[in-house]
C-alpha cells in the first residue's frame, strides 16, 4: 500500500466516525546517525519531536518506546526479539549527507488492507525549485499523518469498506444502522470481521466464453479419437441413439458400471483434470469448476450414447479430476510465484490450461493473472523434487531389484500469516491446504506409479505462535477440515498378467486434521485424513481363486471377465508425521485402505459373484539431512503389504520391501 493511504485516511476520517480503540498501539521508534553516529544529540532530539507530534495528535495518548541504534553495525539483532511486543517499527536516519529516512513497518499485519513496509527520503530543495518546505517540515508532516492513521485505523478500514461494500457477496453496510451486516445470516459484524470476509472474496473474472470454447475443444478433439477407433470401442455398443438416451435419462437402466481397461479408467480421471483446470484457469472457484467438471463428464456421456452412462466415469472424472486438478493449480500458482526460473516451468507443465491462458491474458491485457487473481494470493508452500535410486524385493520376484526413481512431493496452503507468529482463529474456505506425491520408479522395462493427493476443501484454522528469546517459532498452527483425495499405487507386470496389482481410489469426502507445532527449535508437523472410498482394484486374491475355481469366472462381473478387476467401496486413513531440527528431519508416511467389492448394476449382470475384499497398506519411515538451503539427502525405508480374499477363502498376501537414497531439491 502506497504512501498516499495516509491522505486517504484524513479524508475519510472527516467524513466516518467509530469509537477509538481504548488500547493504544505499540510504536517502537528506532533512531540511527550515520552522519555522526557517536553523538546522542540529534537523536535525542529526534525522539523528542516524535513524542510531540504523537502526543498532539493521540487522543489517548501514544504508547511510544524510543531507542537509539548503533548504525556501525549492518544488522539491528534486537528487531527479532521486540517484533513481539510491538505492533508498528517506525526507523528514522539521517545519512551523510544530512538526508533523512523514514520507514515504517507492520509487525501486525493482517490481511491486504493493511500496509506491510512504507518509506521515504527527505531532503532539502534544490536551488532551482520554489518550494518553501523544507525536509524538517516534510519529515514532520508525514509522522503527524502516521500517528494520525494508527489512532484511527478502524475508522481507515471502515471508510474503504463502507465504500466498497456494493461489491461484496458476503457483507453489505446498513447506513441506517451504521453497521456492516452478514448477508448469510444477517448478524451484525464487526469491522474486523467485515473486512476478513470482505478480502476472502475473490476478484476473479470468470471467463464463461472462453472456458466453453476451451473444453468444447477437448470433448470434440476426445470424440474424434474415439470414432477413430471405432473397431476398439464398438464392443461396448450395447445402445442405439434412442434406447440409449431413453436408457439414460428416463428409466436409467443404462445407468451401469463400464468394464473397459484400467487405462481408458486413467483416462477419463486425466479428462477430469483438464476440465477442471480449464474452468480454474478462467475464473471460477472451486466448487465452480469442479461442477463444471462434472457437466463436462456428462456430456462426454450423453456423446457416448451406444454405451452405458458410466458410474465409475462419473466418479472419476468429476472427483478425480477435481482432487487432482486443484492440486495441480495451487501447486501451479505457488511455483509460478517463486522467483525461480525452474519453478515456474514446473508451474506451467503441472498446469498447462494456466500456461494457455496467462499467455493469451498477457499479451492482449498486460497482466497474465486477469483471468483468475486467485493465483497471485499469498500461500505457505513446501515443493520439492527429488531424484535417486531404490533396492527393492517385490512379492512375485525371487530376487532383489534396483530401480531409479523420480517424483514430486508438495503441500500448499492457503492461509497468508500460516507459520508466522501471531494469534488467532478462522474459517477458511475456497481450499485450505493441498498435498500431492507424485512417484515413478523403473522395474525390467514397467514403470510403477504411485500418485497421492489430498484437498482439504474448507478447514477452521486456530494458530497461537511466538518467538522466544532466540527468535524461534513457539507454538502451534492447526487446521481441522474436510476434504477429500485421490491415491493411486500401479505397481507389478503388464495388464491382466498374474503380477499386476494396482490398487486405486477416488476418496469422496473425509474428515483432515493438520497440526504445525515449535518448540525449543523442533518443528513437529503431523498430518492425518481419513475418507469414504470408491475403488477400482485388481484382487489380490483373484489368481488363487482362478486356481480353486478351474479359471471359471463366467459367474462374476462383466468387469472381472474381462479386465479382471472390480470396482469397490471401502475407507483409507492418510497420515504423515515429520520431527526437524536444524538442518536433520525424521518422518513417517503412510497409507492404509479397505475395500469390498460392488456386484450390482455392471454392464452384464453376475449371477452369484464372489465377494471380494483387499487392503493396502503402506509404511515409510525416513531420514534427511540438509545440504544447502534447497538440496537435500533422503534414506528411507518402506514396508508394503497387500493382501486379499475371495468369499472368505483364497486368502492372499503380499510384502514389497524398498529402500530408498534420493537426492531432494525445494524450490
Amino acid at each position: 500500500m502506497k504512501a498516499y493511504l495516509f491522505l486517504a485516511a484524513l479524508f475519510l476520517m472527516a467524513s466516518f466516525s467509530v469509537h477509538a480503540n481504548p488500547l493504544a498501539k505499540k510504536i517502537l521508534i528506532s533512531v540511527g546517525d550515520l552522519k555522526d553516529n557517536k553523538s546522542k544529540e540529534w537523536k535525542k532530539a529526534t525522539c523528542l519531536q516524535v513524542y510531540g507530534i504523537a502526543n498532539q495528535i493521540a487522543d489517548n495518548g501514544a504508547d511510544i518506546t524510543c531507542r537509539e541504534f548503533n548504525t556501525d553495525n549492518f544488522a539491528d539483532k534486537d528487531l527479532s526479539t521486540l517484533s513481539r511486543s510491538f505492533d508498528y517499527h517506525l526507523r528514522i536516519m539521517r545519512t551523510l549527507d544530512g538526508q533523512i529516512i523514514v520507514d515504517v513497518t507492520n509487525w501486525h499485519r493482517h490481511g491486504d488492507s493493511d500496509f506491510k513496509t512504507l518509506g521515504w527520503n527527505f531532503k532539502d530543495p534544490s536551488p532551482e525549485t520554489t518550494t518553501k518546505i523544507t525536509k524538517e517540515d516534510a519529515f514532520a508532516r508525514v509522522i503527524g499523518n502516521f500517528f494520525l492513521y494508527t489512532e484511527n485505523e478502524l475508522a481507515y478500514k471502515a471508510g474503504l469498506l463502507a465504500n466498497g461494500a456494493f461489491e461484496s457477496n458476503e457483507i453489505r453496510y446498513d447506513e441506517k444502522a451504521g453497521l456492516f451486516i452478514d448477508k448469510r445470516t444477517e448478524k451484525p459484524l464487526s469491522i474486523n470481521q467485515a473486512v476478513n470476509l470482505f478480502e476472502n472474496e475473490s476478484p476473479r473474472k470468470k471467463n464463461y466464453l472462453r472456458t466453453g470454447i476451451e473444453i468444447g475443444v477437448q470433448l470434440s478433439a476426445a470424440m474424434a479419437i474415439y470414432y477413430k477407433n471405432l473397431v476398439f470401442n464398438q464392443v461396448d455398443f450395447d445402445y442405439t441413439l434412442k434406447s440409449g438416451l431413453k436408457g439414460k435419462y428416463v428409466t436409467g437402466d443404462a445407468i451401469r458400471f463400464d468394464d473397459n481397461d484400467k487405462t481408458s479408467n486413467y483416462g477419463h480421471t486425466y479428462a477430469g483434470v483438464m476440465y477442471y483446470q480449464t474452468a480454474r484457469a478462467n475464473g471460477f472457484n472451486s466448487l465452480e469448476s469442479a461442477l463444471i467438471t462434472f457437466a463436462s463428464s456428462t456430456a462426454w456421456e450423453t456423446f457416448e450414447y451406444h454405451e452405458v452412462l458410466s458410474i465409475n466415469d462419473e466418479l472419476l472424472t468429476p472427483v478425480g479430476g477435481y482432487v487432482i486438478g486443484e492440486a495441480t493449480y495451487q501447486i501451479a500458482c505457488a511455483l509460478i510465484s517463486k522467483n525461480n526460473p525452474a519453478a515456474k516451468i514446473l508451474g506451467y507443465i503441472i498446469d498447462p490450461n494456466l500456461a494457455y491462458n496467462h499467455a493469451i491474458d498477457k499479451a492482449y491485457y498486460g497482466d497474465k493473472y486477469r483471468s483468475q487473481p486467485d493465483c497471485k494470493k499469498s500461500r505457505w508452500s513446501d515443493i520439492s523434487v527429488f531424484v535417486g535410486l531404490e533396492s527393492g524385493q517385490k512379492a512375485y520376484e525371487p530376487s532383489k531389484n534396483s530401480d531409479f526413481i523420480a517424483g514430486l512431493e508438495a503441500t500448499v496452503i492457503n492461509i497468508s500469516d500460516y507459520d508466522k507468529a501471531g494469534k488467532g482463529s478462522k474459517l477458511v474456505t475456497d481450499t485450505a491446504m493441498t498435498k500431492m506425491i507424485v512417484e515413478a520408479n523403473g522395474n525390467q522395462g514397467l514403470i510403477d506409479l504411485r500418485v497421492i493427493t489430498q484437498i482439504t476443501m474448507a478447514a477452521y484454522n486456530q494458530k497461537n505462535l511466538t518467538k522466544d528469546e532466540k527468535g524461534q517459532l513457539r507454538g502451534y498452527d492447526l487446521l481441522l477440515g474436510i476434504g477429500s483425495a485421490s491415491t493411486w499405487n500401479d505397481h507389478g507386470g503388464k495388464e491382466l498378467s498374474a503380477d499386476e496389482n494396482f490398487y486405486g481410489t477416488v476418496n469422496i469426502l473425509g474428515a483432515t486434521a493438520h497440526i504445525d507445532a515449535h518448540y525449543n527449535g523442533f518443528n513437529i508437523r503431523a498430518d492425518i485424513g481419513v475418507y469414504g472410498d470408491f475403488a477400482m482394484v485388481k484382487s489380490y486374491s483373484l489368481e488363487k481363486y482362478k486356481a480353486g475355481t478351474g479359471g471359471n469366472l463366467s459367474r462374476e462381473s462383466s468387469v472381472i471377465q474381462r479386465k479382471q478387476y472390480y470396482w469397490g467401496a471401502g475407507a483409507s486413513a492418510i497420515a504423515a508425521i515429520s520431527v526437524s531440527k536444524g538442518r536433520w528431519e525424521t518422518g513417517y508416511f503412510g497409507q492404509h485402505a479397505t475395500a469390498t467389492s460392488i456386484d450390482s448394476r455392471n454392464r452384464i449382470e453376475s449371477t452369484s459373484g464372489a465377494v471380494f475384499k483387499d487392503s493396502i497398506h503402506i509404511n515409510k519411515l525416513y531420514v534427511s539431512f540438509a545440504m544447502t538451503k534447497n538440496l537435500k539427502l533422503q534414506l528411507s525405508r518402506e514396508y508394503n503389504i497387500r493382501s486379499g480374499t475371495a468369499n472368505g477363502e483364497y486368502a492372499s498376501r503380499g510384502v514389497e520391501t524398498r529402500t530408498m537414497g534420493t537426492l531432494i531439491y525445494k524450490f
